[in-house]
């Protein structure tokens, strides 16, 4: 009966058969299975939107194990930031916050969050301005393809080419501007 192991004992035994890692294998090993955390952490955040779940998360793990979740949920968040969901780049904006304080994070949030907002006013804007323009294209062509009367409804212009064309510009125009800023961020994510 003392001859048999248990699997804890089995574990220890082929580990020191196996030598001990180096540190930079050990690094590589707690990044490959913490970082994965740290971007689920990210991912559940920005569904529910509750920053002190998100910072109790984080803190549930040692100081090393921190680091990396961290990191990992900050690139996820920063990653988050998009022209095409405001409600979502607003949780990773301020999840970021939660995660790092204010201070210069704080003033790129903030011109980040102004230029969403400037493109979501250009945007409207761009709609109001060629909404009569487009309409009356779609309604041509339907007149066109011998479609009118009562089956014609309301024009979904949104889903139009013209518009689709005019939103693909101002997507790249001020995803420019957007990644530029994100690239600041991430820079000084890293620093920290």
């Amino acid at each position: 009966m003392s001859e048999m192991k248990s699997a804890f004992e089995k574990a220890l035994e082929k580990a020191e058969r196996l030598g001990k890692l180096s540190p930079e294998e050990m690094r590589e090993r707690n990044e490959a299975e913490y970082a994965p955390i740290g971007r689920a952490l990210a991912e559940r955040y920005l569904g529910h939107g509750d920053r002190r779940i998100l910072k109790e998360e984080v803190r549930r793990y040692s100081i090393d194990e921190q680091a990396i979740v961290m990191g990992a949920a900050l690139s996820r968040l920063v990653a988050a930031i998009d022209l095409a969901s405001y409600e979502i780049s607003g949780k990773a904006l301020n999840g970021l916050l939660t995660l790092k304080g204010k201070g210069r994070i704080g003033e790129i949030n903030e011109r980040i969050k102004s230029l969403l907002g400037e493109f979501q006013d250009v945007q409207e804007q761009e709609y109001e301005g060629e909404k009569e323009r487009i309409e009356k294209g779609e309604r041509e062509l339907l007149h066109q393809l011998r479609i009118s009367g009562s089956a014609v409804g309301a024009i979904n212009l949104k889903a139009s080419e013209t518009w689709e064309t005019i939103s693909q510009e101002l997507h790249s125009q001020f995803n420019e501007r957007l990644g530029a800023l994100k690239r600041e961020l991430l820079s000084l994510l890293e620093e920290k």
